[in-house]
């Protein structure tokens, strides 16, 4: 059937916008963080260029390898939801230390390391799960049309977000700033 066509008959299917929702926000997180890898690395302390492209590969196989083994594990017990609950969990979890500037924890390299590869591990599984779950919620449908919907709407989510984190960017956010050793600036 023609595209369009495929695309009503998705959304109409029940149990296919929660797959779709979880896909674009994987997909999202991992494309912005990508896109302002540099200053998100250089706010951290990690300055020198072969280093930052060195944490974006790093990023980058830590999606791959997420994929592979929580992929694998829902692949086994088909626990799609829990799954994609604890990575999008997790996700949330390991973006804060993406953030921080300053005060007890800010310009820790090693923490931006483990958080960043972390996140690769978390978000990415999220993708190849909730592309598999979508196409099983509308079997018999083509399954390139579903990873192209998915696609489509993940990544022009992202590309409207990017303005908006570019933005984010510029503004500090203090957090317990009565409490010195819970004190720090969130940025982005």
């Amino acid at each position: 059937p023609p595209f369009v066509e495929s695309v009503k008959r998705f959304f109409a299917t029940p149990g296919f916008s929660r797959p779709l929702a979880a896909f674009i926000c994987s997909i999202s997180i991992t494309n912005i963080v990508g896109a302002f890898i540099d200053e998100v690395m250089e706010r951290g302390g990690i300055t020198e260029q072969l280093s930052i492209d060195l944490a974006g590969a790093g990023f980058e196989l830590a999606i791959l390898v997420g994929g592979i083994i929580i992929g694998g594990y829902v692949d086994r017990t088909k626990e799609y939801k829990t799954v994609t609950l604890a990575c999008l969990a997790s996700t949330m979890f390991v973006l804060i230390p993406l953030g921080l500037t300053e005060h007890a924890i800010g310009k820790e390299p090693a923490l931006l390391i483990f958080a960043l590869l972390g996140l690769g591990m978390a978000a990415g599984p999220v993708q190849p799960i909730n592309a598999e779950l979508a196409v099983d919620v509308t079997y018999p449908s083509d399954e390139t049309a579903v990873e192209s919907v998915q696609q489509i709407g993940g990544n022009l989510i992202s590309a409207l977000l990017v303005p908006v984190a570019a933005m984010a960017a510029e503004d500090d956010f203090e957090f317990f700033k009565n409490t010195p050793i819970l004190d720090s600036d969130i940025r982005g």
